[in-house]
């Protein structure tokens, strides 16, 4: 008996340290950098702006909004930005669909007046061909 706990702890702990992956092929990752970043309302009006995005955006499945990080800065590490936001879809025709979407248009027109540069990274999943 002691030996089956010790088997089934062992194979918790294996599985509790493994990273779960996005399910979704395809990862749209956008990254802001807002004219006035230390203005409180410019923030409050981009933050309204894409949470409602978020919030009624048919076609994205799981999406994040965030800011940079306090983690320890390196080389290697871009914090210059002022939020981004990620984005998941099931395919390259969902993510083109979100793209003309009425939540996708309405946010850009809400907010393009905020920010001064945007850089977006479509990733397609290795395994999803």
């Amino acid at each position: 008996m002691k030996k089956l706990l010790l088997v089934l702890f062992f194979v918790s702990f294996l599985s509790f340290g493994q990273a779960r992956k996005i399910k979704e092929p395809l990862i749209h990752t956008v990254l802001f950098w807002l004219n006035n970043p230390e203005s409180e309302k410019d923030r409050l009006a981009f933050e309204s702006a894409i949470q409602e995005l978020i919030e009624t955006n048919p076609q994205g499945i799981q999406s994040h909004i965030g800011k940079p990080a306090e983690t320890f800065q390196r080389e290697v590490v871009d914090s210059s930005y002022t939020y981004l936001y990620l984005i998941t879809f099931s395919s390259l025709e969902a993510e083109a669909a979100y793209q003309n979407d009425p939540t996708h248009i309405n946010f850009i027109e809400k907010a393009k007046h905020l920010w001064k540069k945007v850089v977006v990274y479509d990733s397609d999943s290795l395994n999803s061909k």
